[in-house]
């Protein structure tokens, strides 16, 4: 009797593992329920919040070069909320990109017109002044970005603002402002770059030779810095240091405009 039930037992172990491993139609099926967990419920996505993702993607766009995807974003922010400013500002640079100059302007002014505190903003308005012929203008908005301690980069205001105002003919200003740039950020290579460029026309030699250092010692220096480390080694008489950089021209830049005029008769 024992032994029967043991059997039947079993019997029944396998059973129950088959219709586990393998259910049939007449086998009814187990069914394991999952607690549900309860989620804190999420703040609807507002049309602002819809703006910035949209304009965000834009500014993106916009830095890889893909202008009308760029521009097609910028619409979509534009329709979730036209109060945005942030959509005009980039709309201003994408503008000025592709060369549309007024549709640039117009866009800037919008923005400021909502956001009139906005540095980042001021310092691109800045910029378009500075290269579409108002460098005077320009200045100013350089500067109320630059004063904003919250302003995460015023050593490319002040720096630009040193562009504009040698622009201008005001080299001793625009030393002021490349100074105070590399005083913020001493291994600014643009800042230096200009600054170099400056002492070299004024014959400054020495200075433009220091400054070159920190110019090379970030990577990958552009054509033109390596030119003007050129220019300076070649009026200092230095054949070597002039043929280094020369070398590097020719080897990163063989189509540049400086690869064609190694024999420093530019200079």
């Amino acid at each position: 009797m024992r032994r029967i039930t043991a059997l039947l037992a079993a019997a029944a172990a396998i059973a129950v593992a088959g219709c586990a491993s393998k259910p049939t139609q007449t086998t009814p099926q187990t069914v394991i329920e999952t607690p549900q967990v309860q989620l804190a419920p999420q703040p609807p996505v507002t049309p602002r919040r819809k703006a910035e993702l949209h304009t965000e993607l834009a500014a993106g766009y916009y830095e890889r070069g893909q202008m009308s995807v760029a521009l097609d974003e910028l619409k979509l922010a534009e329709r979730d909320d036209p109060t945005y400013s942030r959509i005009y500002n980039v709309y201003g640079l994408v503008y000025t990109m592709i060369g549309e100059a007024d549709k640039a302007e117009a866009n800037f002014r919008r923005a400021l017109s909502i956001a009139p505190n906005d540095s980042e903003l001021h310092h691109n308005w800045g910029a378009f002044l500075c290269s579409h012929g108002h460098p005077a203008e320009s200045i100013a908005e350089f500067e109320i970005a630059a004063r904003d301690p919250l302003y995460k980069t015023p050593e490319i205001a002040l720096t630009n603002a040193g562009k504009c105002s040698v622009l201008l003919g005001k080299n001793a200003e625009g030393e002021q402002y490349f100074r105070r740039a590399l005083s913020l950020k001493p291994q600014d290579a643009s800042a230096a770059y200009n600054l170099a460029l400056l002492d070299y026309r004024e014959g400054r030699l020495d200075e433009a030779q220091t400054l070159m250092r920190t110019v090379m010692s970030q990577n990958n220096a552009p054509a033109p810095a390596l030119y003007l480390g050129m220019c300076i080694e070649k009026r200092k008489g230095d054949r070597d240091s002039q043929d280094s950089y020369a070398q590097q021209i020719r080897n990163r830049f063989p189509r540049s405009p400086e690869s064609q005029n190694l024999d420093g008769k530019d200079c």
